[in-house]
């Protein structure tokens, strides 16, 4: 494995045991480019001081020399040719394990596996990159128009009918909520790195919904694990951290309150039922075996009771019968 910088540039370009020669942007943590030609592990790679070749050396024993071109590029397209490729191999690895032996299930209170890709979280993914991208052109244009009013050109502002009326944040909140529960983790682990720091960004404007805490302590819980490096090592994050430490601290303890107050509120009615009440709380189970007790020594009662008398009955008629002989 290798990594070098292009002189003079924050561009970098590595190589590793993938067999790629991967292309980076370091200011963005960003993956730009990534080149296929070796058949084993890369192991090595020179940058010439221009920058216009590099060489790569490889375990399949052959050395390579990669030239750029005046060709351009377009990062969006070599992005979702990654995620068009990530789904056909998650598709193919579905295929092969169809007729697989199931895992069984966890036991109770066990930790399950990790899920996988699938069409639903790659799907989810890039709605979730859809909605970012709108929600952040749509506060360009607010900023514009903000703008364009101090300088005295009053104009109406006409939002964008893709948000459906919504500002843009509650739109990427609306995006990421029809995640469900269980994908949330594969579909936040695609993220790019640039798409994980915008949405750390809005989750200050959702804490003050309480019924999205939750929500928002799994999405940051898991953006922090997956780009913990790139965050401490982006000046740019840094504030959004520290206003987020702040802020969802507060909200989990304000939420942590809340439970509490209503658990003691419960256990209060609890214990004036059970004083007005002529019997304490009992298991359903139990009172029931008990009420069947009562009725099975009612119905023994009875069945004693006419047997008595029938008892009584037949004794009389023998003595009856004794006295007429």
């Amino acid at each position: 494995m290798d990594v070098k910088f292009v002189r003079n540039t924050h561009y970098m370009f590595s190589v590793g045991k993938d067999r790629l020669v991967k292309y980076w942007d370091a200011d963005k943590f960003e993956l730009l480019l990534a080149l296929e030609g070796h058949h084993a592990e890369v192991w090595c790679l020179a940058v010439s001081n221009r920058g216009d070749f590099i060489v790569t050396g490889s375990h399949d024993r052959s050395l390579r020399r990669w030239d750029r071109t005046e060709e351009p590029f377009f990062i969006e397209e070599e992005k979702e040719k990654r995620l068009e490729e990530m789904f056909e191999v998650d598709l193919d690895g579905t295929l092969e394990s169809r007729y697989a032996p199931r895992e069984e299930l966890p036991e109770e209170g066990a930790v399950a596996l990790a899920g996988k890709k699938t069409r639903e979280t790659l799907t989810a993914t890039d709605l979730i990159i859809d909605a970012l991208d709108l929600a952040e052109a749509e506060i360009k244009r607010i900023s514009e128009h903000e703008e364009e009013s101090r300088q005295g050109k009053i104009a109406e502002f006409q939002p964008n009918v893709l948000l459906l009326g919504l500002s843009p944040s509650d739109y990427v909140l609306r995006a990421l909520s029809t995640v469900h529960t269980n994908d949330l983790e594969q579909t936040l682990l695609a993220l790019p790195f640039s798409d994980a720091l915008k949405l750390l960004s809005y989750l200050r404007n959702w804490t003050s919904n309480p019924d999205k805490v939750e929500l928002i302590c799994r999405v940051a819980t898991i953006l922090l694990q997956t780009h913990y490096y790139q965050l401490i090592t982006t000046p740019s994050s840094r504030p959004v951290l520290s206003v987020l430490k702040d802020v969802l601290h507060a909200r989990v303890k304000e939420c942590k309150d809340t439970l509490g107050f209503n658990l003691a509120a419960m256990d209060h009615l609890k214990q004036l039922m059970a004083m007005k009440s002529d019997a304490p709380f009992r298991d359903a189970k139990t009172k029931l075996l008990e009420i069947r007790t009562r009725l099975a020594k009612r119905v023994d009662a009875r069945a004693e009771t006419k047997g008595e008398k029938k008892r009584k009955k037949r004794q009389k008629k023998e003595s009856d019968g004794h006295v007429w002989s």
